[in-house]
């Protein structure tokens, strides 16, 4: 491992990086307290680069090297550290976040912390934290809440409906009053509105298409574009002749997202006979993406299908099995070895079956080996 001060140089960055991916907490915070004696723009660059990295290969991650530099000493730093950790799920990364959210001292930090929290609502990072987790998470994020920072409070309202949260229509509904006025503010809300999956908010949704602030309108266009059917395409007609081309391009991509056949045709339309070469350019692309959608879907034909998508006849493939009588525990073969690899008798130690596994549930090390896997 790379242990001199100086950045890596390029002819070296793949070495380093490889070097560097996984590498546990006490080397990474000894690498991260080398980073002191480095010039910041030199940092931010090393932080993007390791990012970039992860995104392209997934056998590399260096969120431990992250969550250090979340208590680096230059806030540029922290905050980047951050917004890096939006990509990973497992318990570590929580417990740091959760930190960040609670305790720094720049709220641009704080709320940037709710934005990554956020992805704790997509399945793929969900699966890797128990369930007491999720619910650390939330009530870390309802605290949010109260305090005198709005950023902070709408970028953890938004986390919150995304988890669908027990009390998030309830919040939605007091932070809305308090957010008439303030645009970036009542933009957080309708963001949480489309973000609940609730069609009931769609007509305070649409009623923001008329908002005065740029800002609130494409957050509207964006949140309706997460909830809205076929049925509701047609009120998109009036952002669509928004004067600002910002609004115009909301309006895409939330055609996009709907993908319904009507959704699809107002996009041919704008494609076509739209004065924003900009609007013509997104337009065509949102088509391509939703034909590409289509042609992944005709590709898995009946007959694959029927052949179980691997050539056997799905009359001849083995039965399902019942699972009825299955015993996690001891058919995994986890129940009855001890953390020193001993066999004992699961029915002797009912209270310890599985806690080691459960541990391990909730590691980073069960976290790369699931991804790589």
């Amino acid at each position: 491992m790379t242990t001199d001060n100086q950045p890596p140089s390029e002819s070296g960055a793949s070495e380093v990086l490889r070097e560097l991916s996984g590498v546990d907490d006490v080397q990474a915070r000894s690498i991260v307290n080398m980073w002191r004696e480095w010039q910041i723009t030199e940092v931010l660059d090393t932080i993007t680069e390791l990012q970039r990295a992860a995104e392209t290969d997934r056998s590399l991650e260096f969120d431990s090297l992250f969550r250090a530099a979340t208590s680096f000493p230059v806030p540029e730093v922290r905050l980047e550290s951050v917004r890096a950790l939006s990509e990973g799920g497992s318990f570590k990364i929580a417990q740091s976040l959760i930190a960040v959210l609670e305790r720094d001292e720049v709220s641009e930090i704080r709320a940037a912390a709710a934005q990554s929290l956020h992805g704790f609502s997509d399945p793929a990072q969900s699966r890797n934290v128990s369930k007491s987790a999720l619910t650390r998470i939330a009530n870390s994020l309802r605290n949010a809440l109260h305090v005198d920072e709005p950023m902070v409070r709408g970028k953890s309202l938004i986390a919150l409906a995304a988890l669908h949260d027990d009390e998030a229509a309830d919040l939605i509904d007091t932070m809305f009053d308090e957010a008439v006025g303030t645009a970036p503010l009542m933009a957080d809300v309708l963001t949480a509105m489309g973000e609940t999956n609730d069609r009931s908010w769609l007509p305070t949704i649409e009623d923001a298409f008329f908002s005065n602030d740029p800002i609130v309108r494409i957050a509207a266009v964006l949140a309706f574009g997460k909830i809205g059917s076929d049925d509701d395409v047609e009120s998109l007609s009036e952002p669509f002749d928004d004067h600002t081309l910002e609004v115009q391009i909301a309006t895409v991509n939330a055609l996009q997202n709907i993908g319904s056949p009507q959704a699809r045709e107002m996009l041919g339309i704008a494609a076509e006979d739209s004065s924003e070469p900009a609007v013509q350019q997104t337009a065509q692309a949102a088509l391509d993406f939703l034909k590409a959608e289509d042609d992944l879907i005709y590709a898995i034909s009946p007959t694959m299908v029927e052949r179980g998508l691997f050539g056997v006849p799905t009359a001849g493939q083995t039965p399902t099995r019942d699972m009825s009588r299955y015993d996690a525990p001891t058919e995994e073969g986890w129940a009855n070895v001890d953390p020193e690899g001993e066999e004992r008798d699961a029915a002797e130690v009912p209270d310890d079956i599985g806690e080691d596994y459960e541990d391990y549930l909730e590691s980073d090390e069960f976290f790369r080996d699931s991804n790589t896997n």
